[in-house]
């Protein structure tokens, strides 16, 4: 009987283990995390979430994205927060796939595309860490 134990006992010890070494599978972020600090394990994904209002021609977009850390997965993707409202606004979610360790910043700015040399109306910086 007691060796049956020991095995429970020991097999509840490796499942705690295992799970506490998992990589972080997902990170989301809001305007809340907004220049803050965020930790990642390589293999994970970062998503995040803003308020946006394409119908005014602004959009958030990746800016000097470290292709070498960072992959974009699809398209952003828009949820519109009035369906019943012409041109209501939403939130925008970009998500990312994690690919090497490091430390570097993922900077998102909210601004009209086609316009050149104007400064954006908003900007969403993090600094990743990836183990």
């Amino acid at each position: 009987m007691s060796r049956k134990i020991l095995s429970i006992v020991l097999l509840a010890l490796m499942v705690i283990l295992v799970t506490a070494c998992s990589p972080i599978k997902q990170v989301n972020l809001t305007a809340a995390d907004k220049d803050s600090q965020v930790e990642v394990k390589v293999g994970g994904q970062i998503i995040i979430t803003l308020d946006s209002n394409p119908s005014t021609g602004y959009n958030w977009e990746t800016k000097d994205l470290d292709t070498a850390m960072f992959e974009q997965v699809g398209d952003p993707t828009f949820t519109i927060s009035d369906p019943g409202l012409v041109g209501s606004g939403g939130t925008l979610t970009l998500t990312f796939n994690v690919l090497k360790a490091g430390t570097t910043p993922l900077t998102l700015v909210y601004h009209r595309p086609w316009e050149t040399g104007v400064d954006p109306i908003d900007t969403f910086e993090v600094t990743v860490t990836v183990k």
